[in-house]
Order: C-alpha cells, then sequence, then structure tokens
C-alpha cells in the first residue's frame, strides 16, 4: 500500500504528541517491562542491596571463610538463600492466583484446556477423548463436534463427507488399523458381534451426544469437587508453573548444598580471617597505596588462625603436629584400642589365677 507524504506527515505530528511516563516513579516501572523472567513470566526486581548485605555478612560470620575462594561461595551461598525466598514468594501468589481464578474463571479456563487437549485428537485420538471425557467442558466440547456431525447428516443426502467420517472416527477412538473400508459408529460387543449398525449417521451421532450427556452428569461432581479444594487452596499440584517453579527451587538448594559442602562447613575456625572482607560491603574503603594501615590491617598481618579446641582433654601423646588439626577419630579409636587391650589384659591375669588356684 502506498502510503502519501501527507499521511506520513500526521504520523509524524502524532508521535510527538505521545505521553510516556512522567514520573521518575513511573519511568522506573516502565523500564522494567522489558525485563521478564523466563520461569513465570513475571517482571523482574532487583533485590533489595541491604538484604543482600545483611544475608552475605551473616553467612560470613557463620561459615568462616579462610581464603577468597570460601568467600566467592559464601556469597554464592546468601544470593542462592535468597533466591529460594523469592521462589516462595511467587509460589504463595501463583497458588492465590489459582485459587482466585477457581472462584470466577473455573469453566473458562477448562474450556480452554479442552481447546487445547482437542488439538491432538487426529494425533492421539484415544488418549484425547478419554482425557476430554474425564471433565464436564471435555465433554460438552465432544457433544458440540458431535451435534454439528448431527446437523450435516441430516442437511447432506449423500451422508458425511471424507474429511466428516475421519472426524468421526476420531471422535469415536476407533484405532486406524480398522478404519479403511468401514463407516463410522457401528457398536460392537466383546465378541465382535454388531449391537448398533452404522447406517444411519445422524442417530450414531445423537446416540454419543446422550452418552456424553450421562457422563457430563457424574464428572460434573468430580469437577465441582476439583475446584473447591482449589478455591481453598488445597491442591493444584499439577499446575505447570507451579512444576517448573519447583524444580528452579530444588536447583537452588542443590547449587547451596554444594557451595557448603564445598567450605566444609562448620568451620574449625573461631572466627574468619581478618583479612578478608564480604563482597557486598555496607560502607567499602577506598583503595588507597597512601592511606596509612588501619588496626584491623594490622591485626589480619599478625594473624594466627586459632583453631576449637576438641570437647575434651588431650593425652600428651596425643597433641596435633604444630599447624595440623587434631584428628578426634583417630584419637577416639585409638582410645578405644587401648580400652580393649587393658581389659584383655584384666582377663588372662584372672584366667592365670584360676588356673593357679586349680593346680
Amino acid at each position: 500500500m502506498i502510503v502519501s507524504e501527507a499521511r506520513i506527515q500526521a504520523n509524524r505530528l502524532n508521535a510527538l504528541k505521545s505521553s510516556g511516563p512522567k514520573t521518575a516513579e513511573g519511568k522506573e516501572r516502565s523500564r522494567a517491562n522489558a525485563l521478564k523472567h523466563g520461569l513465570c513470566a513475571s517482571v523482574v526486581v532487583a533485590e533489595s542491596l541491604e538484604l543482600i548485605q545483611q544475608r552475605s555478612g551473616e553467612f560470613f560470620d557463620t561459615l568462616k571463610p579462610q581464603n577468597e575462594v570460601h568467600v566467592w561461595m559464601v556469597d554464592q551461598a546468601a544470593l542462592a538463600s535468597i533466591k529460594i525466598e523469592r521462589c516462595q514468594r511467587i509460589e504463595r501468589r501463583a497458588r492465590d492466583k489459582m485459587a482466585l481464578r477457581a472462584e470466577l474463571t473455573w469453566d473458562d479456563d477448562r474450556r480452554m484446556e479442552a481447546e487445547v487437549l482437542g488439538r491432538s485428537l487426529a494425533k492421539d485420538p484415544c488418549a484425547t477423548v478419554q482425557a476430554l471425557r474425564s471433565t464436564p467442558q471435555g465433554c460438552e466440547w465432544l457433544m458440540v463436534r458431535w451435534a454439528m456431525l448431527a446437523h450435516s447428516a441430516d442437511t447432506q443426502p449423500e451422508g458425511w463427507t471424507d474429511d466428516q467420517s475421519k472426524l468421526a472416527f476420531d471422535l469415536l477412538a476407533t484405532p486406524h488399523p480398522f478404519r479403511p473400508g468401514r463407516k463410522p459408529g457401528a457398536s460392537l460387543d466383546f465378541e465382535g458381534k454388531v449391537l448398533d449398525p452404522d447406517n444411519d449417521p445422524a442417530r450414531i451421532a445423537r446416540r454419543e451426544i446422550a452418552a456424553l450427556k450421562e457422563r457430563r452428569e457424574i464428572v460434573a461432581d468430580i469437577d465441582e469437587v476439583q475446584r473447591t479444594l482449589t478455591s481453598v487452596d488445597l491442591t493444584n499440584e499439577g499446575d505447570p508453573e507451579l512444576r517448573r517453579l519447583r524444580r528452579y527451587e530444588a536447583d537452588l538448594h542443590n547449587k547451596m548444598k554444594w557451595y557448603l559442602t564445598q567450605i566444609n562447613t562448620p568451620s574449625p575456625y573461631r572466627v574468619p580471617d581478618p583479612s578478608l572482607k564480604p563482597s557486598w560491603k555496607l560502607n567499602p574503603e577506598p583503595d588507597l597505596k597512601d592511606v596509612p594501615k588501619s588496626p584491623d590491617e594490622i591485626a589480619a598481618a599478625n594473624w594466627t588462625p586459632e583453631m576449637i579446641r576438641p570437647p575434651f582433654d588431650l593425652e600428651p601423646d596425643e597433641f596435633p603436629e604444630p599447624d595440623k588439626v587434631a584428628d578426634i577419630p583417630q584419637i577416639v579409636a585409638k582410645r578405644q584400642e587401648k580400652k580393649f587391650r587393658k581389659a584383655e589384659a584384666q582377663r588372662q591375669t584372672r584366667r592365670k589365677k584360676v588356673e593357679r588356684l586349680r593346680a
């Protein structure tokens, strides 16, 4: 289509009159429109810097890192904990949303699910028909198709067309190997005898509609129970959004567990290395060469790690070598072996006394 120069000029003038966000808050909100979380399609909002600093400091004081690699893992574990809490908040909002939709738009959502499920009718008719028959909305979806087939059979003297016959086969969930050379609608018993012939397409369609009406009454009670449970937040475990969210949260838990394992918690030291600081510092000091060393830096240069002493006193022969940690399990094993040898010596002494008395 050719656009005139007058139309182009008018479009430019209209573009100049476009009103965007005026306030700083509005601009900040509109700037986040392009940030979408791939997990649940919610706008990503930056976490509070104060929360990150506080959590990083808490993990730093608890885990007592002794080198730069440990500091990095402590920071990653702190961030993972914040992300886990965010997942829990998102899950709470998602469950509230599903409970509200169960109250307001339950039937519309189930009809949409039936429409999506009906797309796979030609590909897998047996499973699709069974899934549709499990909900009243799915039964209605099948009834609408049978109603259109019944109307076509009444208005078309030659009966169903090839496409309509294929649809009827799909709605009946007839396996593909039994379709060539046959018409849809014949009802058979378990011995293969014909109970209802396939010579009247309109009657076949109305027969299926009557059966679906009975089926809809049966599954309507189950559907109402499911709606009630979802509205009071007692079930919605099969929701795809919740499944994706829980997989993401489980991955965060595994990562956090790995970080904590790598830094060998609990630390054998009483305090962190004074030369190390959390990455998220409240007031980072300027890195200037001419600034004199602070008392903390002087203490860090002369600091010697103090080990946590064992929960029991060590014997003189059990003290570890310099710059090494006492191997508590090995010491306990040696003490048990020493007790066993002492008890065995006492038993041998008693046996000798008994033998002398007998002699």
